[in-house]
């Protein structure tokens, strides 16, 4: 069993993300950024970084910029053909930032590649999260965002099971598949098919993200590095189920 608290915070992100579905727009973009701001507060914390004020900035910042740059691109007056080419300059900004993060430290640098990749890391998945804006603009609309969060609740909730770590993953992608599927039949709109795919997908990713952050085992009480481990895999399954959809229905 691995990590009870963060998958339970996980279900409430991403149950959170399905009702602001139904709202579109602003509200998909402010669920997602509920989810930015857990995973900024947390990411120093997670990965031990030695400048963690930095990071947190770093990170809520891009993820921030990360979801404006989704509400632009599916902005109509705007008239943006290929929404992901708006993310291409705002990642630049990342890298530059992250070196600019470390000229600024007063702390001799120490642990200087950890802070560099760790931190470019956090704020790559904070840009991933602003896929959730892009999955609410596809065809299927607020059903779209229903699917992808039902599969990834259902995916690192499965991570809980009592089984081994083998097992756990296909158990994992097999739980994302069913849940989306379930969740298709129940609101329409997504084809069967698709929602499969949205949900192998979100859970790989998500299951993904979250054993490569699982540095401490299992946690059993809230704290920054707790938000940030429930946070993560919910941020990166945005952009993944974006482009399962986008392939899958437009």
């Amino acid at each position: 069993m691995t990590a009870p608290l963060p998958a339970g915070l996980a279900l409430v992100a991403a149950a959170v993300l399905a009702v602001a579905g139904y709202a579109g727009g602003n509200l998909i973009a402010a669920a997602a950024g509920l989810s930015v701001l857990a995973l900024a507060i947390g990411w120093g914390d997670l990965l031990h970084l030695p400048h963690r004020s930095g990071t947190f900035v770093l990170v809520l910042v891009l993820g921030v910029i990360g979801l404006g740059a989704g509400v632009v691109a599916v902005t109509p007056r705007f008239n943006v053909e290929q929404p992901l080419s708006v993310f291409a300059g705002v990642m630049a900004g990342a890298v530059l930032s992250t070196f600019a993060h470390e000229l600024a430290r007063r702390d001799d640098r120490h642990d200087l590649v950890e802070s560099v990749t760790g931190t470019l890391s956090g704020q790559f998945v904070a840009l991933l999260a602003a896929g959730w804006v892009l999955v609410g603009d596809t065809e299927a609309g607020s059903s779209a965002v229903v699917v992808a969060a039902a599969g990834i609740a259902a995916g690192r909730l499965a991570l809980v099971l009592p089984l081994s770590m083998s097992l756990l993953t296909w158990v994992g992608i097999g739980a994302g598949l069913v849940a989306s599927v379930v969740a298709s039949v129940v609101v329409g709109s997504v084809p069967v098919g698709t929602a499969a795919a949205v949900g192998i997908a979100v859970a790989g990713v998500g299951i993904a993200v979250d054993r490569l952050v699982d540095a401490d085992g299992v946690m059993t009480r809230l704290q920054p590095a707790t938000l940030a481990r429930a946070a993560a895999p919910i941020a990166a399954a945005g952009t993944a189920a974006y482009a399962v959809l986008r392939i899958g229905i437009g």
